[in-house]
């Protein structure tokens, strides 16, 4: 089973994969139906594609995708590469960095123990 490092707003580890597991839980609370839709950053809000773009930086990303409950969109997620790590991030509709996980392409994280 791969690991992955979190990190929400700052934080690290364990406590921030809780915190975006939760805020991504919250948002299923009650059942509903959840789809994800590929859209190009174009077609983000303004305020997302700030997040995203300032988040990626120089480098591609390589996909974008909108997930919706009930027809309602509840954030996007944004994935690229960078040093050999894939990077995928989250980000509310208004803009909001929700979390970011950063793993080895291998599926392995950082934390070498």
């Amino acid at each position: 089973m791969s690991r992955a490092r979190w990190t929400i707003l700052g934080g690290l580890g364990v406590a921030g994969l809780m915190l975006c597991v939760v805020l991504v839980s919250m948002a299923w609370a009650g059942g509903g139906k959840k789809t994800e839709k590929d859209v190009t950053i174009d077609q983000v809000p303004s305020a997302v594609k700030a997040t995203i773009l300032k988040e990626a930086g120089d480098k591609k990303i390589e996909e974008i995708e909108e997930v919706s409950k009930d027809g309602k969109v509840v954030y996007y997620e944004a994935e690229w590469k960078a040093d050999g790590k894939e990077v995928e991030i989250k980000v509310s509709s208004d803009g909001k960095l929700l979390c970011k996980e950063v793993e080895d392409d291998d599926g392995d994280d950082d934390d070498d123990d």
